[in-house]
């Protein structure tokens, strides 16, 4: 085989590859995003006005479809949980915590608030269509005080 013939030989397996990478490029479509509001999304109040309890909850979702540096992206826990308790003249704000969904499909957060640890559960409840069922457990630092578990049902405000 010549030099000239080599040379023609490596030029068409070249083009060859470079238009068979071309054709596979335009071929590729740019993904859309695979999030999808939650239900849980949203502001929520007790279904009893009268509770002596939690009075409000907002649950919002931030939607992690992308992976940057083998991490989700935006940095940070998928949801976020702001309580509101019955305080008077006005409720009292628990603050905004991170929070996960759990294997059980439980919206999951934990706050600390010295006096004693609140675990939080919330999920869409199959029993009343369109509720929220939000269940608390109090573990009180105080051995005197006994722990208790609470659940209340919200609606979409």
């Amino acid at each position: 085989m010549t030099k000239k013939t080599l040379k023609e030989r490596v030029l068409r397996i070249s083009l060859v590859v470079v238009l068979t990478a071309l054709v596979i490029v335009l071929s590729l479509q740019i993904a859309d995003a695979l999030c999808v509001q939650p239900p849980e999304e949203g502001n929520w109040v007790n279904t009893d006005p009268n509770t002596r309890g939690i009075t409000r909850i907002q649950l919002r979702f931030v939607c992690q479809d992308q992976i940057l540096n083998g991490e989700p992206y935006p940095p940070g826990p998928p949801w976020y949980v702001h309580l509101y308790g019955k305080c008077h003249p006005t409720d009292c704000d628990w603050g905004e915590v991170g929070a996960h969904r759990i294997g059980t499909d439980q919206i999951y957060a934990f706050y600390n608030q010295g006096f004693a640890k609140r675990y939080v559960y919330a999920k869409m409840s199959q029993y009343r269509p369109g509720q929220l069922w939000v269940w608390i457990w109090t573990d009180f630092t105080d051995p005197n005080r006994p722990d208790y578990g609470m659940h209340n049902w919200f609606s979409r405000q």
